[in-house]
């Protein structure tokens, strides 16, 4: 495996990683009013 798709393959499991941890959080570019700060607890839906 060249270092290219090494490279490539890190920059996947990032962006995956990042849209896990956008879920885990509840966060969203598009809400009206999403939440700000990273929070561990889960608690209900926050959405309208």
């Amino acid at each position: 495996m060249g270092w290219r798709a090494f490279l490539y393959g890190l920059w996947c499991l990032g962006i995956v990683g990042a849209y896990l941890a956008a879920a885990v959080v509840g966060y969203s570019p598009f809400a009206d009013g999403g939440r700000s700060a990273f929070r561990v607890v889960s608690y209900g839906p926050t959405h309208k």
